[in-house]
């Protein structure tokens, strides 16, 4: 998929994907080691029990984050996961594996050992040539993960997996799924999490029937963490220049893109944002319309006015920074802002300023 810092050109059907299935936990993120001030080798595994001892001496000692970012950013990126394969070991010959998985490219590996360390549970391991995934599979583990969501609870579809999967998983704890009734449980709960069942389990329970998927609804934010993580992990902030013959043209905007399905939250998240800052007392003063674009099955929420840029979104994240590489296209895009501010942009020198940080962000940044 390449480098995850923009998602204004992915397709419809990637936002689909990533939303209504609500686990998507591919999508790459680069960030460069010595923003987090540090170096080394990722070919080693990191379990969470070792993380202050002598053989992993090289790991920092990050401030933990927010629990709300913490939920945010598992809105955009995390991922819950019931796997059932056949094993000859097992009574009911099917083994049934939880797991809850944050997968990230492997330069941005700073943020996953972030979460592991304000949750204290999990591991970090290599995926692939340039993958990192902080895994949590444990029983024991896994409770930690499901005590976290129930206390800052998914704001997107992805809550609807979180229900399904934590009835998955106490009847794991119960150890219900070593028997047959068990077993045909987990495959009916899990023809309706993520991608639902593969033609393989199909073909294998045929006369199993799918549990209903729990109804979504967008209720409201609650805490401006959440916000900052979910945009750590979806967010796109993005410089568009047009040169002319007399004056060129330099505008900014900051992004999230949706399926269409969570209209709701794109509407909140306006609501949000418009409402940062200010003195209204009633949200209906607010006009959200103007911020968000549908096209096809995607629903993209936008603000590209200056004064909102420079008022609101920009004071926002410099309040409650953004984590990875989003903060390094943030920092180029506040200094974009002051060139236009002081009306720099309109001399040659000040416009090739502006070209030049353009060049560097988003899948331009070079490593």
């Amino acid at each position: 998929m390449g480098y995850r810092g923009s998602k204004s050109n992915f397709t419809s059907k990637f936002v689909k994907e990533q939303r209504v299935d609500g686990s998507y936990c591919i999508n790459l993120m680069q960030l460069r080691c010595t923003l987090m001030g540090f170096e080394r080798n990722y070919q080693f595994k990191i379990p969470s029990n070792q993380l202050n001892k002598a053989p992993f001496s090289t790991f920092i000692q990050y401030p933990e984050l927010n629990p709300w970012f913490v939920t945010g950013f598992t809105d955009a990126e995390g991922c819950f996961s019931i796997s059932i394969r056949p094993s000859a070991n097992m009574k009911t010959s099917w083994r049934i594996s939880p797991s809850f998985l944050i997968k990230l490219h492997i330069k941005d590996i700073a943020i996953l050992e972030k979460i592991q360390y304000t949750l204290g549970v999990g591991t970090i391991r290599k995926a692939g040539i340039d993958m990192a995934v902080f895994a949590v599979e444990s029983v024991k583990d896994l409770q930690v993960i499901v005590n976290h969501f129930d206390k800052y609870p998914l704001l997107t579809a992805k809550s609807s997996d979180f229900l399904i999967f934590k009835q998955c998983f106490e009847i794991i704890k119960e150890k219900k799924h070593l028997t047959l009734e068990g077993l045909l449980s987990l495959v009916a709960l899990k023809g309706s999490l993520n991608w639902g069942l593969s033609n393989s389990l199909v073909k294998a329970f045929p006369n199993v029937v799918s549990v209903k998927r729990p109804e979504y609804v967008f209720e409201s934010i609650s805490d401006p963490n959440w916000v900052a993580g979910f945009t750590s992990g979806d967010g796109s902030f993005h410089i568009i220049t047009s040169p002319g013959n007399t004056v060129s043209s330099v505008r900014l905007r900051f992004s999230i893109n949706l399926n269409i399905r969570e209209k709701d939250l794109i509407e909140g998240l306006v609501l949000f944002f418009k409402s940062y800052g200010t003195e209204l007392s009633d949200s209906s003063e607010i006009t959200i319309s103007k911020n968000y674009h549908i096209s096809g099955e995607t629903i993209s929420l936008q603000f590209g006015k200056f004064s909102d840029i420079v008022n609101i979104i920009i004071p926002f994240f410099e309040e409650y920074g953004i984590v990875g590489v989003k903060a390094l296209d943030f920092i180029d895009f506040k200094k974009a802002a002051d060139i236009v501010k002081n009306k720099e942009h309109l001399n040659p020198e000040g416009f090739n300023e502006i070209l030049k940080l353009k060049s560097g962000m988003n899948k331009n940044r070079q490593w």
